[in-house]
């Protein structure tokens, strides 16, 4: 059926002044000349017959009748727009494609990848978690980062942050710790995938390293980390991995003066292929959120 409609691009420019309340705003916001958007008020005020403003065109102000049909307008380009916008085809999102050790993945990295996002644009990370031991020589990916290894010597390489190893416990079990002989006394815990930390942290407490041979110990870090969040005992850990459970009060650092440093983690990537720059772009965002994180905090 053949619909009577008034010239469409007139409607449009018509409903940009009307809203804006401005003929310069209403060219600037449709990227045409001042004189274009008052040709085309007139040929509307042509087709209808009847004047679309009050006889101030100062002030341009929409009679109450087309202030109606300007709402109108208004409404059915809206609904025009989201129209096209889910008729366009969507361009798949680029895949970033990142292998990383479990325990930095789930409580570092992917807490940290909207703002990457956000910030990248139309990119989807997909992170690879990976366990101590387990081979990742044969694993596809665009960014490695490890802990403790050097990388591959020909993958562009930075080192992204270096841990320091505190001594962490829930509240009520930290308050039970006056001083560092009370850890003799306290069930320690401890992962295979973390060997030694907890000894090392006992010297620099100037206590007995052999009081790590007692510890409870765990397959794997995430492991250890989920029984200290039951209360079940201490544990040495890497303060920067588990920032967000200090933050929050689920855990607390028992002596915060005493720390030993630990491993450092290493970001790397191809310096050549498809994905090289976004690769790049995601080591620079790492390094400056790392470097964010390490300054105090007033």
């Amino acid at each position: 059926m053949r619909r009577d409609l008034p010239p469409l691009k007139a409607v449009v420019a018509f409903e940009a002044v009307a809203r804006l309340g401005s003929v310069t705003e209403a060219s600037e916001e449709l990227g045409v000349t001042h004189s274009a958007i008052s040709k085309q008020l007139a040929t509307l005020e042509g087709w209808f017959g009847t004047p679309l403003f009050d006889s101030n065109r100062r002030r341009m102000m929409a009679t109450p009748a087309a202030l109606q049909l300007a709402r109108g307008a208004g409404a059915a380009l809206d609904l025009l727009a989201s129209a096209v916008e889910a008729f366009a085809p969507q361009a798949a999102p680029e895949v970033l494609d990142v292998v990383a050790p479990a325990t930095f993945a789930m409580r570092w990295l992917i807490p940290r990848l909207p703002a990457f996002e956000a910030e990248a644009g139309h990119v989807d990370v997909r992170v690879r978690p990976i366990h101590t031991g387990e081979d990742w020589s044969d694993i596809p990916f665009d960014v490695v980062i490890r802990r403790g290894e050097a990388l591959q010597s020909d993958l562009r390489s930075i080192t992204l942050l270096r841990e320091e190893i505190g001594l962490l416990a829930r509240p009520e079990v930290a308050a039970s710790l006056s001083v560092p002989a009370d850890v003799a006394g306290a069930r320690l815990l401890e992962s295979a995938t973390r060997p030694g930390e907890l000894a090392r942290w006992l010297v620099a407490a100037d206590l007995p390293a052999d009081l790590a041979a007692g510890a409870l110990r765990f397959g794997h870090f995430y492991i250890a980390l989920e029984a200290t969040l039951a209360g079940q005992g201490v544990i040495a850990a890497p303060i920067e991995v588990v920032a967000d459970l200090l933050a929050r009060g689920d855990l607390v650092e028992a002596f915060p003066g005493t720390r030993v440093p630990g491993p450092e983690y290493r970001l790397g990537y191809p310096a050549a292929g498809t994905r090289a720059a976004l690769a790049a772009s995601f080591a620079e965002w790492a390094m400056r959120i790392a470097a964010a994180d390490a300054r105090p905090h007033p």
